[in-house]
């Protein structure tokens, strides 16, 4: 909105004088002028959005959805205001969309490792695959529950972390509590440190995490191996093109050389003329 309050702004008294004929070429000069920096703005604005949508789309899954919606929208109000509310910007020939490219590519590699992590870390996703293949007697998620969690005898409570209120019974009968996490229980010699399971589980997330980022990337590969740059039509033409240029630059070269043939032949004949 804010160009279209600008170009109101600066048109309103020419607008309103009905002695004043407003032409159309006043009405373009009265234009907001493009940015200064041209499409660095809305680049960014793309950018940024496509980094929050694939580098948390494991924690938001409804990102790419949202991202969708405002880009439907919002590539027709750019239409619009690019096109009715700015002066016609200069033209330049790009190749590309040139450093944006490799800024996206950085973020997509950032993103497969950033899901992995959250995918590997965040989530159970591992840890029941471990005790399912491991830990369980037949093979299902009987028992996960149990297996995940560690005891705390609420004996070893640190004494700051104990309420000081004398007339709340803080415990009362309960002697152990569950927490999750792979650690020994109170009453082995080492207790509280990391059991066989935790590393188990912490090796199999890295495993997960290589595995992921290999899959993911060899995917990648293989969507720009079948969907080139250039379709294999425009690569055909852009060959033909090649070769007849070449062609009408030899046809040139052999036009060029009888030209002269002619005129050496007609020197030597009138050279003969006269003697």
């Amino acid at each position: 909105m804010l160009p279209k309050i600008c170009n109101w702004i600066r048109t309103r008294n020419d607008e309103t004088d009905p002695d004043n004929v407003y032409t159309r070429w006043e009405q373009d000069y009265d234009l907001q002028d493009q940015p200064p920096m041209g499409l660095f703005d809305e680049y960014l604005e793309m950018v940024v959005q496509f980094g929050f949508v694939t580098i948390f789309v494991a924690a938001f899954p409804l990102a790419p959805l949202c991202a969708l919606i405002n880009n439907i929208i919002e590539i027709r109000l750019d239409a619009y205001k690019y096109i009715s509310q700015f002066k016609r910007p200069v033209a330049q020939r790009a190749q590309d969309i040139g450093i944006w490219y490799g800024i996206l590519r950085g973020i997509s590699f950032i993103a497969v490792l950033t899901n992995a992590f959250i995918i590997g870390w965040t989530s159970d996703f591992v840890p029941k695959l471990v005790y399912q293949y491991t830990g369980s007697e037949d093979g299902t998620l009987r028992g996960y529950v149990n297996h995940s969690l560690s005891t705390f005898d609420v004996q070893d409570f640190q004494e700051q972390s104990i309420p000081k209120d004398p007339k709340v019974d803080v415990f009362g009968n309960v002697t152990y509590c569950r927490y999750s996490d792979y650690r020994l229980p109170p009453w082995d010699e080492n207790k509280y440190k990391y059991t066989a399971e935790y590393w188990h589980v912490f090796c199999a997330r890295l495993a997960f995490i290589i595995v992921f980022e290999h899959v993911v990337f060899f995917f990648t590969w293989l969507v720009n191996y079948l969907i080139p740059d250039v379709p294999a039509r425009v690569k055909q033409l852009m060959l033909r093109e090649h070769y007849l240029a070449k062609e009408a630059r030899y046809d040139a070269a052999f036009a060029k050389k009888d030209d002269n043939s002619d005129d050496g032949n007609t020197t030597t004949d009138h050279a003969a003329e006269m003697v």
